[in-house]
């Protein structure tokens, strides 16, 4: 369960970084056509596509960040 909460931190603590550097536009155009593949979205993303890709990936990495805290304050509190 540590490594699982260690994990979760580092995969939020990336996550975090590259919103908070400003993830380059055209990373977010190429989350949309590969995450909405498939589906009938139109082909190119519209103007308030990659203000929403980044609001989810901000509120994914805290979620992640919030996961991975919960998990090792668990791991800590568990009886042995």
């Amino acid at each position: 369960m540590r490594l699982v909460g260690l994990l979760l931190i580092v995969g939020a603590a990336i996550t975090l970084a590259l919103h908070l550097l400003g993830t380059p536009e055209h990373l977010y155009e190429w989350l949309y056509d590969h995450l909405l593949s498939g589906l009938d979205v139109p082909e190119d993303p519209p103007s308030w596509g990659s203000e929403l890709i980044s609001a989810v990936d901000l509120v994914g990495g805290l979620a992640e960040l919030a996961a991975g805290l919960a998990l090792l304050a668990y791991d800590r509190l568990r009886p042995a």
